[in-house]
């Protein structure tokens, strides 16, 4: 089969030609020193640029030049036949000369860099260009050299004339390699074989890799591992790393023309967390390309490997008295709870209210930028209101980039509440919601949307009902009672913190109210901060009137939602807003 690596040993400038220091060899008669130059062939891509030239394949006497003539024709023809290159090519002559009486012939002395080539147009349709040379001592004539170069297909390789070819395959011909994937799942603990089906209708190099899928959340993991590949007639295949997904090229395969199975084993080792991977496939046609382009690229769909459920990690926000917000990234160890702060930017101080929507989840992400989407709803979107009654929606977004999108306008006159907090999903319809207490007591629900095009994220208000005033704090958005449902805390004046569970209907998003205990009034801030000890039950923290935070472990239990508390740190009353 052709030898279908990138050959730059053949077309570099620096490996395979005459060096400098050649020329300056003086002359001998050895046989060692008999002077063979060579042609050769290659397949290039669109936007390439490969050469004409010969290749030096002995020899250390070069006192003469090498006539190098191009053409659309085979180089049968002394007098140059189809000489010349098509519409839209574009030669360099490098440092060569190119005579005005002969078209598409160059007049190399033989250094590397006299070397010419040609750019071939990105949008080059299936041709082939035709190369011949011979070489011409000092003092030789030209014009025959010109005859033989165009002519040397017609005449024995001698190691003094001969020919090349340059087949130029385009995109289009390029994608008729395809590629299919057979995927199944791979299971928790244990070993899947998966193949690709290929049709090669070029000769061509395969290389396999994976990358976790886009928009999903992720942990560290132990790696899988792939092995026995399995191949057909006219295949040959190696594993080049182990294991996945490190984005690194997995599988490399050398594949003759024709149909191909190649199968291959992905095992999953013991504490694998659930994940979704996608295949990538580059297929490689081109003896000269061009680096990320030329390649013939396929993703597979998301596949699923099986394990445990990956929950998010949760953390909290802080702004302080100069309106700078910073976030605390969680740790998941009840002992110290919370990595030390980021700045996230500044400028908060214009807002009298700021609520997360749901707790704030926080990585690890894809690397990929996780733009506003379905995959971020619930990880803690923001509404904040200015002082004129505007408010304000900030979409959640991940990876590299900000953590919160550009804010949105939702809509003014919400200074008539003087309590705006987020509930979670509380009508069972996966979107995150807020409920709203008016001046009057009265509390009202406003259903999300999920929306990302406007300012339209809530539905119409629904009233829940009047007497709220009584409650000084209201905490919510995760499930304290362990029955799915966001949940609700709300302070009374009298320091006793009552649980409002939620039913899952926007009509009537809340139970009776249940009785935790007292003593709460010692607290300024109380937020429920989701799961920050990883043992799946929403968490909550409080900070005293000393500076000193305080957090409450959840037991999903209804009537007692919390263990007792455990000391997080001093010094958080250097902000105005935890949320």
């Amino acid at each position: 089969m052709r030898h279908i690596t990138r050959r730059t040993a053949v077309l570099g400038a620096a490996t395979g030609l005459l060096t400098a220091a050649t020329l300056l060899a003086p002359h001998s008669a050895t046989a060692a020193d008999e002077l063979w130059l060579s042609g050769y062939d290659v397949v290039a891509a669109p936007g390439a640029m490969p050469r004409f030239y010969p290749i030096v394949e002995s020899g250390t006497t070069f006192l003469g030049k090498v006539v190098v003539a191009v053409g659309t024709r085979p180089m049968t023809d002394p007098a140059g036949a189809g000489a010349g290159l098509p519409k839209g090519y574009r030669s360099s002559t490098g440092h060569c000369t190119q005579p005005a009486e002969y078209t598409g012939v160059f007049v190399c002395e033989g250094a590397p860099y006299q070397v010419p080539d040609v750019h071939i147009p990105a949008t080059a349709t299936d041709t082939t260009l035709y190369w011949g040379f011979a070489y011409v001592p000092a003092g030789g004539d030209l014009a025959a050299a010109v005859k033989e170069a165009r002519g040397a297909g017609s005449l024995p390789a001698d190691g003094r004339r001969g020919t090349g070819k340059v087949t130029v395959k385009s995109r289009a011909h390029a994608l008729l390699n395809t590629v299919g994937f057979d995927l199944p799942a791979v299971p928790d603990g244990g070993a899947v074989r998966q193949q690709l089906r290929v049709h090669a209708n070029d000769a061509g190099r395969l290389t396999l890799r994976f990358s976790r899928a886009e928009n999903q959340l992720t942990r560290d993991t132990p790696p899988l591992r792939i092995g026995r590949v399995t191949t057909g007639s006219g295949a040959t295949c190696e594993i080049r790393y182990a294991t996945l997904p490190d984005d690194l090229p997995n599988v490399a395969c050398a594949l003759e023309p024709g149909d191909h199975v190649i199968g291959y084993e992905l095992t999953s080792g013991p504490g694998q967390y659930a994940q979704k991977l996608q295949a990538h496939t580059r297929y490689d046609i081109y003896d000269q390309g061009v680096w990320d382009e030329s390649d013939v690229k396929q993703t597979s769909a998301p596949f699923l490997v099986q394990g445990r459920a990956v929950r998010p990690w949760h953390g909290l926000h802080a702004r302080d008295t100069t309106g700078r917000l910073w976030e605390y990234a969680g740790t998941r160890n009840t002992a110290a709870p919370f990595f030390p702060r980021d700045e996230m930017g500044s400028g908060w101080q214009t807002y009298n209210t700021v609520s997360s929507l749901s707790p704030y989840a926080q990585g690890p992400f894809s690397w990929d930028a996780v733009r506003p989407s379905a995959a971020t709803r619930g990880l803690g979107d923001l509404v904040a209101r200015d002082a004129t009654g505007t408010l304000w929606y900030y979409d959640r977004q991940a990876g590299r980039s900000s953590t919160y999108a550009s804010r949105v306008r939702v809509g003014s006159g919400w200074n008539v509440y003087d309590r705006i907090t987020g509930a979670g999903d509380l009508d069972g319809d996966r979107l995150v919601d807020l409920v709203a207490r008016d001046k009057s007591g009265a509390l009202w629900f406003y259903g999300g949307t999920g929306r990302l095009t406007d300012g339209s994220r809530f539905k119409a208000r629904v009233r829940v009902g009047g007497g709220w005033q009584g409650y000084d704090r209201l905490a919510g958005g995760a499930d304290l009672s362990g029955d799915g449902r966001a949940d609700l805390l709300a302070r009374d004046t009298s320091g006793g913190l009552w649980l409002y569970k939620g039913t899952g209907r926007a009509s009537a998003p809340y139970a009776a109210r249940v009785r935790i205990g007292g003593g709460w009034q010692g607290y300024d801030q109380l937020v429920v901060t989701g799961d920050l000890t990883d043992d799946g039950r929403a968490d909550a923290v409080a900070r005293d009137r000393t500076g000193t935070l305080w957090l409450y472990t959840g037991t999903s239990k209804a009537t007692a939602p919390f263990t007792a508390r455990t000391r997080v740190g001093s010094g958080w009353n250097t902000y105005c807003l935890l949320f």
